[in-house]
């Protein structure tokens, strides 16, 4: 090789080296992050001042974007159909690009070799408040080495390398950046809803019911007018505001393509629903269920009308959550009152009356036709908690033309409720009983019957019974002087306290089993029944088996007080009937796990003990 060839190729190799410096070498790793600044801080634009956005693509596989922020700082689509759009996905979007670093800024004689003169890949406008042009427009172009990407800013001459994860940045879909939210709504400021639902399978055609908000109670206005259940509203709204599109089906002018409707079932939707709030009406059409594959939820399709129509799959759950009657929306509370400010309450059953009064510490007191007596806190809890949430199970038309058909005209009880402040009770009024175990029941102030669940009034029916204190004895272990027990099949003994032991008088005169006769004592006293048998329903000898005791237990104490407890059968719980022979009337039920503690018998209390 000559010395002509050699100079040759030397240059040559000097030229390709330059040509690759220029064109796609980076700068060295050694260079530091501050001496490669931001998109975002070389042309200032931060992104929270970004007011529009528009992507368009070379490929014309990809549709252009155009997005648009409203006053609140949320993002919508404008390009290609109208749609609300995911702000933190459009946000992200942004910062993505605008935070890229620029690697190296060339100059460039010609951009073509770039793909960066009249078809770039992609072309990214974005404005900053009360511009009517681009604030800054980037051209991006092809990628070079080291996953970098070309790109120049429209007005400018230079252009730039970035990394090439901008193109996966900006290559979006509408569908990527669209809120999957079914409706997008304030659910504050809903002020109408309207159901229409078509019934199957039944001569009726449709249903609609329609509800109005009115300072800031809900009211059903169709097809009755009545108060509506303003929490049972609230929820709905709540849960149909988080629903998620599954798959968006067709918008614009596709989603009210004929065909399209008749395939999707939503020429003839099941159920219908419109919303208002203080700017728009949405509209959302429940159409066919689609079935579900192996193991995975079911879905429908829906039409939603709100900027422009769209068509898109959801959960199925959509349908039972909108599938509404009238009876599911209107409030089903019989009777309205303030249990927490209630002093008194009376319940009247024909000839008996029982007065509930709070006295100043809190504490109930019940009044009978006979004495005075401590309540039942917890009764009176579920009491006042009871009625107040009473709800009805079924709603009586045109109700009040004949309360005597309902037992309403003369009604079995009534139950009145006074609150602190108010002069005039609130009045509960029970009737008959219904075919299927219902009662009929009206608040006084009320036109409408209500049919409700029977366990409420059962209790209210007692009376008394259910509301008494449950403590039927009440005295200090010590106290205990003479114990006598009469158990069916046992030898019956009396025990006699001298000091702090216990002597058998009789059948044997000897010391008894302290513990044995004590373990019965404890028993006794705090005794507690689990309910009472109320007056008006007394059982008579023969069911409760008071006529032969199967146990009987006599107390009796330092004041000269004696009690005779007297234990006769089961009812239908298992429980026994007991009473105290001096009270023969007032009939107590005691469960079997207590009336086996007052059991023993002569041979365990002679026991000596360890």
């Amino acid at each position: 090789m000559n010395f002509r060839t050699t100079l040759i190729i030397i240059v040559l190799l000097v030229s390709i080296g330059g040509v690759y410096y220029l064109f796609f070498q980076e700068p060295s790793d050694q260079t530091t992050t501050d001496e490669k600044p931001s998109i975002h801080q070389v042309y200032d634009v931060p992104r929270d001042t970004v007011e529009q956005v528009e992507i368009s693509f070379a490929d014309t596989a990809y549709q252009n974007l155009k997005l648009v922020k409203d006053s609140t700082g949320d993002w919508a689509l404008t390009v290609p159909f109208h749609a609300d759009a995911d702000s933190e996905k459009v946000n992200q979007m942004l910062d993505d690009i605008l935070n890229k670093r620029i690697k190296q800024t060339l100059e460039v004689p010609d951009l073509t070799q770039y793909g960066l003169d009249n078809t770039p890949s992609i072309t990214l406008s974005l404005w900053t408040a009360d511009r009517a042009s681009p604030t800054v427009t980037f051209l991006i172009g092809k990628k070079a080495i080291n996953f970098s990407v070309y790109v120049k800013e429209k007005s400018e001459a230079h252009i730039f390398l970035i990394e090439s994860s901008a193109l996966d940045d900006l290559t979006k879909s509408p569908t990527d950046l669209r809120d999957r939210s079914v409706i997008k709504f304030n659910t504050e400021m809903v002020s109408n809803i309207e159901f229409e639902q078509k019934h199957e399978n039944t001569s009726e055609k449709s249903s609609a019911v329609h509800c109005e908000k009115r300072n800031g109670t809900w009211h059903v206005t169709h097809p009755i007018t009545a108060k509506a259940d303003t929490d049972e509203i609230e929820i709905l709204l709540s849960e149909l505001r988080s629903l998620q599109v599954d798959s968006f089906e067709a918008d614009g002018a596709d989603a009210n393509d004929p065909a399209r409707l008749k395939k999707y079932g939503l020429d003839t939707p099941r159920i219908q629903t419109k919303l208002t709030d203080d700017d728009n009406t949405y509209a959302l059409d429940i159409g066919a269920a689609i079935p579900s594959e192996t193991g995975t939820q079911g879905r429908v399709y829906v039409k939603v009308s709100v900027y422009e129509d769209a068509i898109c799959t959801v959960s199925e759950d959509i349908y039972n959550l909108l599938n509404k009657s009238v009876f599911d929306l209107r409030d089903k509370r019989v009777i309205d009152f303030q249990r927490t400010d209630t002093i008194r309450f009376e319940i009247k059953q024909g000839t008996e009356i029982t007065v509930g009064t709070k006295n100043h510490d809190g504490i109930w007191e019940l009044q009978t036709p006979t004495e005075k007596i401590k309540a039942d806190a917890d009764a009176v809890d579920d009491l006042l908690f009871g009625v107040d949430s009473l709800e009805a199970a079924a709603f009586i038309d045109n109700s009040t033309k004949n309360l005597a058909l309902y037992g309403l005209a003369s009604p079995s009880i009534t139950v009145a409720f006074t609150q602190r402040g108010e002069d005039n009770p609130a009045v509960l009024l029970i009737g008959n009983y219904a075919q299927d175990g219902t009662v009929y029941v009206k608040a006084e102030q009320s036109d409408q019957v209500s049919r409700v669940k029977p366990d409420l009034i059962n209790n209210i029916a007692l009376g008394a019974a259910w509301l008494r204190d449950k403590q039927v004895l009440n005295f200090h272990i010590d106290d205990a002087i003479r114990l006598t027990s009469a158990l069916v099949g046992e030898v019956p003994f009396t025990c006699q306290r001298l000091g702090t032991n216990w002597r058998l008088t009789a059948p044997v005169r000897e010391d008894a089993n302290n513990r044995e006769v004590n373990a019965i004592i404890y028993e006794l006293d705090d005794l507690m029944a689990d309910a009472f048998i109320s007056s008006t329903s007394t059982p008579t000898d023969t069911i409760t088996g008071f006529s032969k005791p199967s146990m009987q237990l006599t107390i009796e104490l330092r004041n000269q007080k004696v009690y005779t407890l007297q234990v006769g059968k089961t009812d239908a719980s298992g429980r026994f009937y007991a009473r105290f022979q001096h009270e023969p009337s007032l009939i107590f039920l005691l469960n079997a796990e207590r009336i086996q503690k007052l059991k023993t018998s002569l041979e365990f209390v002679r026991t000596s003990e360890e």
